[in-house]
């Protein structure tokens, strides 16, 4: 069980420091998108918060 525990929590802490360095794509594609509005960048931000959602069902399962 105590294996099984540990598991766990290094892959919750692999999946928020994912989570985390996902965020900062979206922020950065965001603010790309605001000094450059083009069709790129919005698909940038939509694969961006895509990817953040993806990590978050993720995440939730693993509860």
């Amino acid at each position: 069980m105590t294996r099984t525990v540990t598991r766990t929590a290094a892959d919750l802490g692999t999946l928020d420091l994912q989570i985390v360095v996902a965020h900062s794509a979206v922020r950065a594609a965001r603010s790309a998108a605001v000094r450059c509005p083009s069709g790129e960048n919005a698909r940038r931000v939509a694969e961006a918060e895509a990817e953040v959602d993806a990590l978050l069902d993720r995440r939730l399962a693993l509860r």
